[in-house]
């Protein structure tokens, strides 16, 4: 039985509250986030939202892995290279549909370093940093820990920084992560059958 125009009309009612909430809320955790501002910490987390540190950097720690475990094709670092393009891809798609402002534009808030010029809602940085991240745990399960810790940092200095708010780094992060973990689970099984392939061809077959 179809819905009554009424109670569709309170249905968009009631989220509109909830959205309102929401948005309210994470108005008051980047105001309560600027309140940790330390010229110390202001120093590092400017450093560790630069551009290179969130892929870069990171797609190395993954070629790195790939030297140690001797590996002939480089598994860890491609994944964390096609994740990190798979998400900066998709975060360019949503932005402009979503077309959040940002705290500096929505709200008055002081930001400590250049606001860029893209829309707020998801933040690439947090996405492409988790994305890289969540590839190289899942493939490096043994030195995963550094490496997810640094985007966490990533993710948290942009709300330090007051370039994003809270619910677009938490939501890039978790959109990031997923890429990253069904990207590194691609790969595994493709290098799984590289290495059956290898082992059935060196196998000499009986006569």
């Amino acid at each position: 039985m179809d819905a009554a125009p009424g109670d569709l009309a309170c249905a968009r009612m009631r989220m509109s509250d909830v959205l309102q909430l929401l948005l309210s809320l994470d108005e008051d955790a980047i105001r309560a986030t600027s309140e940790l501002r330390w010229e110390p910490a202001t120093a590092v987390f400017t450093l560790v939202s630069a551009w290179w540190i969130k892929g870069p950097l990171l797609v190395a720690a993954g070629w790195c892995a790939d030297l140690r475990c001797r590996r002939a094709l480089p598994l860890v670092a491609l994944a964390m290279t096609v994740s990190f393009l798979i998400a900066s891809g998709l975060n360019a798609v949503i932005k402009p549909l979503v077309d959040r402002h940002r705290p500096p534009d929505a709200i008055d808030f002081q930001a400590l370093v250049g606001v860029p010029g893209s829309p707020s809602f998801p933040s690439g940085h947090a996405m492409t940093a988790f994305a890289v991240a969540a590839a190289f745990a899942a493939l490096a399960p043994r030195v995963r820990w550094p490496v997810l810790a640094l985007a966490a940092a990533i993710a948290f200095s942009r709300v330090y920084l007051g370039v994003h708010f809270w619910i677009d780094v938490l939501v890039g992060a978790a959109l990031g992560a997923a890429i990253g973990v069904l990207v590194a689970r691609a790969f595994r099984r493709f290098a799984a059958r590289q290495a059956r392939a290898g082992a059935g061809a060196a196998t000499p077959a009986l006569g």
